[in-house]
């Protein structure tokens, strides 16, 4: 059974991992690049379980030479992982290393991360994972190995969603990512996609307060997670109103540059409050 099996859609990543594992063991650094929920991790994840030998204890988190980073990880967790890294392996041939969502991580853990792809330690093999390498440093990105991973086809992403249990309808905005279907799922996003399309349709007296709930529904939440929720709101009003182009042109042109707003940082409240008052924008007379 190929050490890739249960990875659906990624036929040309899959190839290149295999390659690299031919010719250098898994020796050195791969960074592989996707769409989020797409499978870059589970990847990542199988190509360590092919380094170390030992599929279950990969799969159960209990490989003792395997470290996971996330994106939480500051400069000390990268250094920690980097000082792991010169250890001599438990159990299997070199020490393995994952970064999960680089292009999160803070300037300062990333700046540490540099280091460690500039002195790495002999024989290790180190798996950068990324939806972006414009958010990377390019100096990162030059002392990896790329590798792609894409966006599924509708029916793999139906087919990835039927095997964990989750209704195929719930890839319909999902782009061909199973991983922001679930999302979406999980953080009810189509039914405030739909809010927001209201929102979008005519003046509300309570378009202010309804824009201000969407954007703070779950102030608990980290600050990352909840700037995420509201993005995916606003990419699947997107995606909505694509599908009835042409007489929802305007909107989608609000929406979009709504989206664009918030990637560069701006505030979610703001964002979505300056959304709730275009209907009323747009009924105002002219002067």
């Amino acid at each position: 059974m190929s050490s890739f099996a249960g990875v659906v859609g990624q036929a040309a990543a899959i190839a290149a991992l295999q390659g690299q594992l031919v010719r250098t063991g898994g020796a050195g650094a791969t960074l592989i690049v996707g769409p989020e929920g797409v499978g870059r991790f589970l990847l990542a994840r199988k190509a360590a379980a092919a380094i170390l030998e030992a599929p279950a204890l990969v799969d159960a988190g209990r490989h003792p030479d395997l470290s996971v980073l996330d994106a939480s990880a500051g400069i000390d967790g990268v250094r920690g992982a980097a000082i792991a890294l010169q250890r001599r392996p438990a159990m299997a041939p070199r020490q393995v290393l994952i970064v999960r969502d680089a292009d999160r991580l803070s300037i300062e853990a990333l700046n540490a991360l540099l280091k460690l792809l500039e002195e790495p330690p002999a024989g290790a093999a180190v798996f950068v994972v990324a939806a972006d390498t414009t958010l990377l440093p390019e100096t990162v990105v030059s002392r990896c190995r790329l590798v792609r991973a894409h966006a599924l086809s509708d029916k793999e992403t139906a087919r990835v969603l039927e095997e964990i249990g989750v209704p195929a309808d719930a890839s319909q905005d999902a782009e061909g990512s199973p991983g922001r279907a679930c999302f979406h799922r999980e953080a009810a996003v189509p039914a405030d996609a739909e809010r927001l399309l209201a929102l979008l349709e005519k003046p509300r007296p309570d378009g202010l307060a309804e824009a201000e709930a969407l954007a703070r529904r779950r102030p608990k939440e980290e600050s990352a997670a909840h700037r995420r929720r509201v993005q995916e709101v606003l990419r699947v009003a997107a995606a909505r109103l694509r599908r009835r182009l042409p007489e929802s042109e305007s909107a989608l042109r609000s929406v979009v540059d709504a989206l664009r707003s918030l990637t560069a940082n701006a505030n979610a409240a703001i964002v979505l409050a300056d959304l709730a008052l275009i209907p009323w924008q747009r009924k105002r007379p002219e002067s």
